[in-house]
């Protein structure tokens, strides 16, 4: 990933056709040219999506005999009055096309007397001549407080800020012709500049047009947008004007509506009777032209020019499969990726961080946030959101499985989870490579799979450019159900053969241990679900802020220990186990609980009686156990996928012990022989609950999924936490 330059993208707009504007371009000209005037045209858009190039490239085909003016109505959104300023933009264009002239300046003075008129402090009245005691002579008094009809409380407060002491209606009344005075002459010069100002366009543009265009008029103030539509319709509305709009239509049409949103009665009812925002546009402009969505071809051709050098030519095919149809929502993630890229050189990642995969990771910050933070504490759940979208979406080539032929258990997703990837573009952008293009995946199916602690380094890495996080008591809603896999109905061998048995002593464990698994049985359960991973400390932690339930005794003030989000819970006994799930239940409307010892057994080991997830030979790079030499728990999925079990459930042994909802009984097994055993429950009673699967503690004597012990209904440790589980009826 070797970068000689960082180039970063600039935000302007450009005159060059990028997104193949050009059929629109010449149709508008086209209309420009011919259409009868006045008119109004409106580039409709959303934020980025291009109306000021496309508007840029209108102005430069123009003919050369026409007047043009340009008009960034955001730069004037301070001024008190916009309207002044956007007829003083036309005045200086004209001015500047033709020369300048006596008609013109008393044009522009016409207009500067209007605002001199409304210039706040712009009465003067002499207090004592109206019979009112003060400080201090005469007192000038700023219009805005002089009151058009009775309400006079403003007035009051300025007069007697002044030093007035008294007001009577004689002053009332004198007020009130002074201000009537001075709306009257206002009118006046404005009738007066809109007479002069038709005549004067109309000798000046001949034989070519006047074209205005006005950008952004979206961002300005609902109130201040309106001041430019109206004075569009009032002053310029004149043969061989043109104006051309560059707005975001449904901006403008809330700002009117509630601009206006009690300006109309009815006279009977004297209720509301609110603008429709839409129809009001439909007045001033006579021809919408909504910016269309870009054909992929051109915008992935548009990507690729952003930059002279892509790290792999896939990363801008990336952006453009993602980011939807905004360039400047996508020239911004390019932005990002680029100074990224650039950094991956400097700390020298380069063997660790894979472009496209980067590519990915920056596409997915950019249009789903709420998914990416959920990311950024449990980097593996990308690998299993893949999946879950490729199980919908098939590889080329293959075909659908046949009834009864093997295969893993489809992926699901938690329902909040499901929310939060259900994003326009995520599919898309997740699924758009095959599972063999090195580099380029996260899913599990890949042949140079990712584990869950590399993908953590994209997000360490995209980090440093994300946004400020939300303010404390703002903090987002956490994915607190945990994530599932569905076990079918049907039976599975139960228990360890005398085969079986005999390796496990060779490996260390004693006969006695050996003897509570056996011998092995047929068992038949149910359809059902169980926790793809043992729960980890983000899920519970959600129980223990909503429940007031105590929070595990390595967590410090509620809160489970920094970089542990996606680890599995510990330090929790069967009792608060079974009390996270029944918290899980009224939470959902679902029959969260506990597993069977046989629902746990059946997950781990598949139908045909494994005696690890993934075969009978022990591989200390597939599960956290004592092999493995970490000696602390490891996020859950660390090792999948070639880890997991039959079913795709993961971590079954290692990493943590779990609990399971029956009661422990040595001879247990010694009961179920001769006949399959349907749905068993363990014993009714007993002192001791069941644990399963071993933890990073233990070697492979005791991290099989056919080995049984047990443990007091309120023992916690170190490495001991649960897995859940969920009836078919849910």
């Amino acid at each position: 990933m070797a970068r000689s330059k960082t180039y970063i993208l600039d935000d302007l707009p450009t005159e060059k056709d990028a997104l193949d504007f050009d059929p629109y371009v010449k149709t508008l000209l086209n209309v420009c040219k011919t259409a009868s005037t006045p008119l109004t045209i409106g580039i409709f858009g959303t934020w980025g999506s291009g109306k000021t190039s496309l508007m840029k490239m209108i102005r430069k085909g123009l003919p050369k005999n026409y007047t043009l003016a340009w008009f960034d109505a955001w730069k004037y959104d301070n001024e008190e009055t916009l309207w002044r300023a956007f007829l003083l933009t036309v005045l200086l264009a004209v001015e500047e096309k033709h020369g300048e002239s006596e008609e013109l300046k008393n044009l522009k003075t016409m207009l500067y007397r209007g605002l001199e008129l409304e210039k706040a402090g712009g009465v003067t009245i002499d207090l004592e001549k109206l019979g009112l005691t003060v400080a201090k002579g005469a007192v000038k008094i700023g219009l805005s407080f002089i009151p058009p009809l009775a309400e006079l409380s403003k007035l009051v407060e300025e007069l007697q800020s002044s030093g007035a002491k008294s007001l009577s209606e004689g002053a009332v009344d004198a007020i009130r012709r002074e201000r009537t005075k001075i709306f009257i002459e206002q009118v006046r010069s404005l009738e007066q500049f809109q007479d002069k100002f038709k005549t004067v366009i109309e000798s000046y543009v001949k034989p070519g047009r006047l074209v205005v265009f006005v950008d952004d008029l979206d961002r300005c103030l609902p109130e201040k947008a309106i001041e430019v539509l109206e004075a569009i319709k009032l002053f310029v509305d004149a043969p061989r004007c043109v104006f051309i709009l560059g707005l975001d239509h449904e901006v403008i049409a809330r700002g009117v509506e509630i601009r206006y949103k009690d300006f109309v009665k009815d006279p009977g009812s004297g209720k509301s009777n609110p603008i429709d925002g839409a129809k009001y546009l439909e007045k001033i402009i006579q021809l919408p032209f909504t910016i269309p969505p870009v054909e992929r071809e051109d915008m992935e051709e548009f990507v690729t020019g952003l930059t002279p050098k892509w790290e792999d030519e896939e990363c801008p095919r990336v952006f453009a499969e993602g980011l939807g149809e905004n360039p400047r929502q996508i020239k911004r993630t390019v932005n990002v990726f680029l100074m990224l890229s650039d950094l991956v050189v400097q700390r020298e990642l380069v063997e660790s961080i894979q472009p496209v995969r980067l590519a990915k990771v920056v596409a997915i910050q950019a249009i789903a946030p709420d998914f990416y933070g959920e990311l950024v504490e449990s980097p593996g759940l990308l690998r299993d959101v893949e999946d879950y979208f490729r199980a919908e979406k098939p590889e080329k080539g293959e075909r659908p499985s046949e009834a009864g032929e093997e295969q893993a258990a489809r992926p699901t997703l938690p329902e909040d989870l499901l929310r939060l990837v259900s994003v326009p573009g995520l599919r898309g952008l997740l699924t758009m490579h095959p599972l063999d293009l090195a580099g380029a995946n996260f899913s599990k199916q890949s042949p140079d799979g990712i584990r869950p602690e590399e993908i953590k380094k994209y997000f360490t890495l995209t980090r440093r450019v994300e946004a400020p996080g939300p303010s404390p008591g703002e903090t987002k809603r956490q994915v607190f159900e945990p994530q599932l896999v569905n076990i079918p109905a049907g039976t599975f061998l139960m228990g360890s053969t005398a085969e079986q048995a005999a390796q496990a002593m060779a490996d260390g464990a004693s006969e006695e241990w050996v003897a509570r698994e056996q011998p092995q049985h047929s068992v038949e359960l149910a359809g059902y679900a169980i926790g793809k991973y043992p729960v980890k400390n983000r899920e519970y932690q959600a129980f223990v802020e909503d429940g007031g339930h105590k929070a595990p005794k390595d967590w410090s003030g509620g809160q489970y220990p920094p970089e542990k989000g996606d680890h599995p819970v510990v330090n929790v006994s069967w009792e608060e186990a079974q009390a996270y799930c029944q918290w899980l239940a009224e939470k959902t409307g679902k029959s969260y609980r506990l597993p069977s010892e046989a629902e746990w057994e059946k997950a781990a080991r598949g139908t045909e009686g494994r005696v690890y997830p993934w075969g009978d030979e022990f591989d200390p790079q597939k599960a956290n156990t004592a092999e493995s030499k970490i000696g602390v728990t490891t996020p859950v999925g660390q090792f999948s996928p070639q880890g997991d079990s039959p079913y795709d459930c993961a971590d079954m042994i290692g990493n943590v012990w779990e609990w399971c909802a029956d009661w422990f009984d040595e001879k247990e097994y010694e009961q179920r022989t001769g006949e399959t055993v349907k749905d068993p429950s363990g014993p009714e009673s007993g002192t001791y609950r069941l644990l399963r699967g071993g933890s990073f503690f233990n070697d492979r004597a005791l991290a099989r999924g056919a080995y049984r012990s047990g443990g007091h209904p309120n023992y916690r440790s170190h490495d001991l936490g649960f897995r859940v589980a969920l009836s078919p009826s849910s």
